[in-house]
């Protein structure tokens, strides 16, 4: 029976006992500092809650055990075996997960601020809310194909806007490194909101007006739809404000989106175009100007998407 210490470390049993002993729970259960012998499996145990903090793990079998609201501070679980383990809301702050395998583990909302996460391997890992300020990456982590829900982590979450844009900053420069520019555009997206709700209002709200326009314009030069959607948002609400109050020759609702669009493209009325007087002739020239800086934009946004 292991005590463990370096020399008589806890083995499978001894974890067994323990939980047996701890009421049949894992939560709550202090094994911090403490030894395991090396690849001691851990196999699909219920250690919910289970407080691992600065624990020598080395090359343990977590496979499919369940280990949600883990404390797991610190702990040494370098080349461990995590595929498919629950860890959500697990606390793996500083842990080292050197080298461990951790595909398709559950990590939803857990804390891996400056893990050591260099060489992990976490293709189809759920990070969905997860934290990963100043996570140690390297070139040999594999994050391709993980899972990142709608790319919102943790630290946005919490509104910690400055650690969320250091972040996604972060992870944006590695999905870059390894080619998968899509990935890096929604981190890049990510990192210019979280940079934006960062933004002081005062004293200079404008900063921050002027990057909500050019979000919801073009979502910071990633989503060249938006702008589409504006340029028919612009041309149609024109029309309708046109046809309600502006002064025409015609009554037809037809003509005026005809108006509307030929001023936003900047192409010419030709003859049958109706002819307007007062408010709605300004803004027409108005719309053309608009109309060349939106095209304008939609091209170097999709080109931007197009070319990396």
């Amino acid at each position: 029976m292991g005590d463990g210490t370096e020399q008589n470390p806890y083995t499978r049993e001894d974890v067994l006992r323990l939980i047996e002993e701890n009421s049949g729970t894992a939560n709550g259960l202090d094994l911090s500092e403490k030894w395991f012998e090396e690849s001691c499996s851990l196999y699909a145990i219920e250690l919910q809650g289970i407080i691992l903090q600065r624990a020598h793990l080395k090359e343990a079998n977590f496979n499919h055990s369940h280990l949600e609201r883990a404390y797991l501070l610190n702990a040494r679980l370098e080349n461990a075996c995590l595929e498919n383990t629950h860890l959500e809301k697990a606390n793996l702050e500083i842990a080292h997960l050197e080298e461990a395998f951790m595909g398709g583990a559950h990590l939803e909302n857990a804390n891996l601020d400056m893990a050591h996460l260099e060489g992990t391997y976490l293709v189809d890992a759920h990070l969905e809310g997860a934290y990963l300020w100043r996570a140690k990456l390297s070139p040999e982590t594999r994050l391709e194909q993980a899972n990142w829900g709608n790319f919102i982590l943790g630290e946005e979450i919490s509104e910690r806007f400055d650690r969320a844009a250091n972040t996604y900053r972060q992870l944006k420069q590695w999905y870059t490194n390894a080619g998968i520019y899509d990935t890096a555009g929604k981190f890049f997206f990510r990192e210019m909101t979280a940079n934006r709700k960062a933004t002081k209002w005062w004293p200079n709200p404008l900063n921050r007006c002027f990057s909500k326009l050019v979000s919801i314009l073009c979502g910071y030069g990633e989503k060249p739809e938006r702008v589409v959607v504006s340029a028919v948002v612009l041309i149609l609400g024109l029309a309708i404000a046109f046809h309600l109050w502006g002064s025409f020759d015609t009554s037809s609702f037809g003509d005026k989106l005809y108006y509307s669009a030929v001023s936003f493209t900047a192409v010419g009325y030709g003859n049958w175009a109706p002819e307007p007087t007062g408010w709605a002739k300004g803004m027409g020239v108005a719309e053309a100007f608009l109309g060349v800086f939106m095209m304008a934009l939609f091209l170097v946004t999709f080109t931007k998407k197009m070319t990396r």
